[in-house]
């Protein structure tokens, strides 16, 4: 399978990245459900992400297996949760977003490698106490993979005022 690592990303990763987020929508469409099937994340938003420095690919020498973004300090889309709360409401976290797997190296634990591996680097680099992360209701995936990391479901939160997402938190030890 080869040894991956996680690195920031660059604008060189960038056909493999799209690659993986095109993989990425099919899937989810494939599953019923309207998450990311607008056209979201665009190639703008990944190239946004490598520019700030929050995007985060999981890989070899060669092969993208996985990226994410992992954005510190307040993400607006949580400051309001329902039905629940946040296990560390007033901690720095970091919100995690844009998550994907190629289809190469689907079913191969490589998004629960991703999150520890991105969990310790935003610990150990950038102080966060808490990660945090969301996902569609019928996101039966990463739901799965979320809690098996140590996440936490605590309620549910609204992007962009309007799409209902449940929202996750996990404390890092």
């Amino acid at each position: 399978m080869g040894n991956f690592k996680l690195r920031l990303a660059t604008t060189a990763d960038m056909d493999q990245i799209m690659v993986i987020i095109r993989g990425a929508q099919t899937f989810i469409a494939k599953q019923g459900f309207d998450q990311w099937q607008d056209g979201y994340p665009a190639q703008a938003d990944m190239l946004a992400d490598i520019k700030a420095s929050r995007l985060y690919v999981l890989a070899n020498d060669t092969q993208i297996a996985a990226v994410a973004a992992a954005i510190v300090g307040v993400d607006p889309n949580y400051r309001l949760i329902e039905a629940g709360s946040w296990l560390m409401p007033s901690a720095k976290y970091a919100a995690i977003h844009r998550v994907a797997v190629s289809s190469q190296f689907r079913g191969q634990h490589l998004a629960e490698t991703l999150f520890t591996k991105l969990m310790a680097t935003l610990k150990r680099d950038q102080g966060v106490v808490s990660v945090r992360v969301d996902t569609h209701k019928q996101n039966q995936v990463m739901q799965h993979v979320v809690q098996k990391v140590g996440f936490e479901y605590c309620g549910h939160i609204y992007i962009d005022g309007n799409a209902q997402r449940l929202a996750y938190e996990c404390v890092l030890k």
